[in-house]
């Protein structure tokens, strides 16, 4: 992955600090949501072997959704501000991950001007070339998550809100 830096001077140097603790709870949140993905394949395909449609809870989903919270969880809380844990965490789950790209060919844009907030953009093509975009902000002397945005390439000054996962 490359990395553009694009802070004013003064902060260039906390480039890898910001970006390292971003890119390792991603893929901390990747691992995770493909670990469930394939256990969720597995349940349906026992599910199946068990004659229970399609639209019918299975035995184990419920609770792969408990464990799947649970675990994301214990990644994000630490690391988020609690308005981006409001926004919810471990609603869904799929393949490719949400953050599948971080393994593969995507650009990152590091932006800092002030001391207590960081920008992170990502840009990456996942059917189509998408954007991310992570505030990171200061809180207490730690940095945290505080806002997660997506866009699209075709118009690359929209962002919507999202959540982390």
């Amino acid at each position: 992955m490359e990395i553009i830096n694009e802070a004013s001077e003064k902060f260039k140097d906390r480039q890898d600090e910001i970006c390292g603790l971003l890119f390792e709870l991603l893929r901390k949140i990747d691992e995770i949501e493909k670990d469930v993905f394939n256990k969720s394949e597995e349940l349906k395909r026992k599910k199946a072997e068990l004659g229970i449609p399609k639209h019918q809870v299975g035995p184990g989903e419920e609770e792969l959704w408990d464990e799947y919270e649970e675990r994301l969880g214990e990644v994000v809380k630490p690391a988020c501000t609690e308005k981006l844990i409001k926004r919810r965490y471990g609603g869904s789950y799929g393949k490719p991950s949400k953050y599948d790209y971080l393994s593969g060919d995507c650009t990152a844009t590091f932006i800092m001007k002030t001391a207590k907030r960081a920008v992170v953009r990502t840009h990456f093509s996942q059917g189509g070339f998408q954007l991310h975009k992570f505030v990171i902000r200061d809180v207490d002397g730690k940095w945290l998550v505080d806002e997660v945005y997506y866009g699209f390439d075709s118009d690359p000054d929209k962002w919507y809100a999202d959540n982390i996962r």
